[in-house]
């Protein structure tokens, strides 16, 4: 299992899918609904998220519009387990995954911070002391100058006068400086 929940907090129903409205439902083998983390199921208080939900997903080809339709319909913190080896969850509208190879802890002194610490798993992330707002939008902001460095490599290998490939070349030097800074 991806994740030890305490006895308490197992729910472990199945979800019918036709309550989703998939395009394909058949692409889904299984939803089911494994546990709830609340006030009254792990002792921890709450403060702006009442409670996280943890939901596994049995599908051959994970595809993320699948989160994204239950998430529509569930207008709630809910932690993925797919295939019993990715993660998902979103924070801040974007969805972040992982491939978990050891399994998720549940840390924090309330529900807010045991979300912030799933996310930090799933980013891996291991500062706990600056706000998790900041350390997104770095590993965001790392994302899409890594974007920028490989586009740039497809206009290297595609641009046949050598000071073009040269000039290419220079910005993408300049990328990877802010790269390693970032």
């Amino acid at each position: 299992m991806l994740i030890e929940l305490p006895k308490q907090a197992l729910v472990n129903r199945i979800i019918p899918k036709d309550r989703f409205n998939f395009n394909d439902p058949t692409q889904i083998e299984r939803i089911r609904w494994v546990g709830k983390l609340a006030p009254t199921t792990i002792n921890l208080p709450a403060k702006k998220v009442p409670e996280i939900e943890i939901f596994s997903i049995d599908i051959p080809d994970f595809k993320a519009d699948v989160v994204q339709r239950i998430l529509d319909k569930i207008p709630q913190e809910i932690l993925f387990l797919v295939n019993d080896d990715l993660a998902v969850m979103r924070y801040d509208g974007q969805l972040f995954t992982k491939k978990i190879t050891v399994a998720l802890e549940i840390r924090g002194l309330n529900l807010d911070e045991v979300r912030d610490n799933f996310i930090r798993q799933l980013l891996a992330i291991s500062d706990i002391k600056q706000p998790l707002a900041q350390q997104v939008q770095r590993v965001r902001d790392r994302q899409d100058l890594q974007l920028e460095i490989d586009k740039l490599n497809q206009q290297i290998t595609r641009a046949v006068q050598t000071n073009k490939k040269q000039q290419l070349a220079r910005e993408r030097y300049e990328l990877e400086i802010k790269l390693k800074n970032v």
